[in-house]
């Protein structure tokens, strides 16, 4: 598994965190997604045996701009969990 963590730009309250989290869960080859309203950031975890990492990331920021938001890749490190993050497991991967 890869980490990715975008800089998210348009989310203003927790119902955007919620939306992206969704969105983000269904791009393929995604396995986890950690979506922080207070930080303005996402973090993913992804499967490169699904894709070339530069073709999932590629996926991952369209899908986020698709759903009205703005992603910019950053370093690839999981922050730590807090009360104002959203940290799922895509429901395809959990089993």
């Amino acid at each position: 598994m890869q980490t990715a963590r975008l800089s998210i730009t348009g989310m203003d309250h927790e119902g955007c965190a919620d939306v992206l989290t969704e969105v983000l869960e269904r791009v393929r080859g995604v396995a986890t997604v950690c979506v922080s309203l207070a930080r303005n950031d996402a973090t993913v975890q992804f499967d490169e045996t699904v894709a070339p990492r530069e073709r999932l990331l590629d996926a991952v920021i369209d899908a986020v701009n698709r759903a009205g938001f703005i992603g910019e890749l950053e370093l690839a490190q999981a922050p730590a969990a807090s009360s104002a993050t959203r940290h799922t497991m895509a429901p395809h991967l959990a089993q």
